[in-house]
């Protein structure tokens, strides 16, 4: 029998000793996949702000401390009033700030005389637009590296973290398949803009001989270098994945991290995943104190990580109630599980448990039992036929455990992130959720109808 084994324990980081949880906190989140000309647009930019929401949620930040700006919101003078205004005002020199950005970078004319290769490097925001500036060819309605440097420097908190998975090299590719175990025939994407006359670029996002200094207020990690092409794809950007991977795997360890170590980290997860002339590799400027200090680990409470608040908020929010139950409700580990329901309708059925640290797990479908149709009427997971256990595991505390009946056929073992065979089989026996699946059960209830269910569980130890 298979026994189902849960991923780790889930923590988070906050940069340097002095972002505590009791120090006011401000960040702002930038996705553009949604372009005023739609022959730009980027696929999963809405998963990569989803990640880095939940990132900042299980780093202490409240709700009411982080803006979103996606798409149509995310112009370029309102993009830059954001900065000035939300993350500036206010803030005091302790306290944390955070800039995210996903979308496309590209390089124009440098109009202003102040960059030694004659370039400037933009952040593509939704209303770019090509026009003619002193007889070059360039783009408006994007944010120049040195707006950015301004605007960030002019922010009170010498405690600043910028992260930008985005490129800042041209290419003509604008789609393209990648052959590798993890994202095998999946459609992919250059986060560049390419337009006429675009001039090469020979230097950073923020130009190092500028910005390495300890004199600076922040630190800026971003996703590629200054003459290569960050990778999006249909379940978001290769960076953003990496980074969120790589926190993930040294708080499983319980170890510290620089930004340095996760700049290195990031560029291991790219660099085993795509082909070699697709390889992208992180670079960090910016205070290099910040930069070289360690990360210090914020324990998750038990029950309130991001996992658990997001389904809770789809079973309660958009999903009809139907019966799921256990033959008890607190289980020794090793204890077998099993759950029952009565399923409302024939359609498409999955299963997450949320343990305690608030990893978050796919029951079902699974590597044993890909098929997740199902009928109306009684229904138990697993069955005598099935060839798995779910015994309860570690870590100790309450799990939530989740069910989905979609109409839509919706597979989360399907669209795992999980590494996968040369033939795209995923090489998990329970896969972890993603991103792309919950944003499949936001959508599905626009089209037809959604059940849901929640059953709380407690594991403990062993007498």
């Amino acid at each position: 029998m298979i026994k189902n084994t849960l991923i780790g324990t889930i923590s988070f980081f906050l940069l340097t000793s002095a972002w505590t949880a009791s120090a006011e906190q401000r960040a702002l989140l930038v996705g553009v996949g949604e372009y005023a000309d739609p022959v730009n647009n980027l696929p999963a930019i809405d998963l990569d702000i989803d990640r880095m929401w939940d990132t900042l949620i299980v780093m202490g930040f409240k709700e009411s401390q982080i803006h979103t700006l996606l798409d149509e919101q995310a112009t370029s003078s309102r993009v830059k009033s954001e900065i000035g205004g939300w993350l500036t005002k206010g803030v005091q020199s302790t306290d944390r700030v955070i800039f995210y950005f996903s979308g496309h970078g590209a390089n124009i004319p440098d109009v202003d005389g102040d960059e030694p290769d004659g370039v400037d490097e933009v952040l593509v925001t939704h209303d770019v637009q090509q026009a003619s500036v002193k007889g070059e060819k360039t783009l408006i309605g994007v944010v120049r590296d040195d707006e950015l440097f301004g605007l960030f420097t002019a922010i009170p908190s010498q405690n600043v973290l910028t992260i930008i998975d985005s490129c800042h090299s041209g290419t003509s590719t604008r789609s393209f398949n990648l052959e590798t175990r993890s994202l095998v025939s999946d459609e992919v994407f250059a986060k560049s803009f390419l337009y006429e006359g675009m001039p090469d670029v020979n230097s950073s996002l923020f130009d190092r001989s500028a910005s390495d200094s300890d004199e600076l207020n922040f630190v800026s990690i971003s996703a590629a270098g200054d003459t290569e092409k960050a990778i999006g794809t249909s379940k978001g950007g290769m960076f953003t994945i990496g980074l969120s991977t790589a926190i993930t795997e040294a708080a499983r360890a319980g170890n510290n991290i620089t930004i340095q170590e996760l700049r290195d980290k990031a560029a291991s997860y790219i660099e085993a995943r795509l082909d070699k002339n697709r390889v992208h590799h992180p670079q960090v400027t910016g205070n290099t104190a910040l930069a070289d200090g360690a990360l210090s680990i914020v324990p998750l409470a038990a029950g309130n990580g991001p996992n658990r608040k997001k389904l809770v908020s789809m079973i309660q929010g958009q999903g009809k109630e139907f019966g799921l139950q256990s033959s008890q409700t607190t289980y020794v580990v090793d204890d077998l599980v099993k759950l029952q329901m009565v399923v409302p309708t024939n359609g498409y059925l999955n299963v997450v448990t949320v343990d305690a640290a608030d990893n978050a797990t796919v029951l079902f479908p699974n590597q044993y039992h890909l098929n997740n149709a199902v009928e109306a009427g009684a229904f138990t997971v697993p069955t005598e036929k099935m060839t798995f256990d779910l015994p309860a595991s570690e870590p100790l505390g309450p799990t939530l455990v989740a069910a989905f009946v979609t109409q839509d056929p919706i597979n989360f073992y399907d669209q795992t992130l999980d590494e996968r065979d040369v033939n795209g089989n995923i090489n998990v026996d329970f896969a972890s959720l993603s991103h792309t699946a919950t944003r499949a059960l936001r959508v599905a209830p626009k089209k037809k109808e959604m059940y849901a269910a929640q059953l709380e569980l407690i594991v403990i130890a062993k007498p």
